[in-house]
C-alpha cells in the first residue's frame, strides 16, 4: 500500500503541488490532502480530521465488543 501512495504522490507532484497522499496508521484508510504549495497549509483534508476520529472510535469500540462476547 505505501508503494502505491508513493506514487500517487510522485503523479501529484508532476501535476499538482498541492495535492498529497498518505494512510492513516490506525484505521488503514487513505487519506487525501489538499495543501497551499506556498505555505504549506492543509486547506481540505478528505477524509476530514473528525471522520478518521470517528473510524477510530468506532472500531475501538467494535474491538471492545468482541472482546466482551468472547
Amino acid at each position: 500500500m505505501s508503494n502505491a501512495v508513493a506514487d500517487l504522490n510522485k503523479v501529484a507532484q508532476a501535476a499538482s503541488q498541492g495535492v498529497r497522499f498518505s494512510v492513516d496508521e490506525d484505521t488503514g484508510r487513505t487519506v487525501v490532502k489538499v495543501v497551499d504549495t506556498q505555505t504549506d497549509k492543509v486547506l481540505r483534508q478528505i477524509p476530514t480530521v473528525e471522520a478518521l476520529k470517528l473510524w477510530r472510535s468506532i472500531e475501538q469500540m467494535q474491538g471492545v465488543m468482541l472482546r466482551d462476547k468472547a
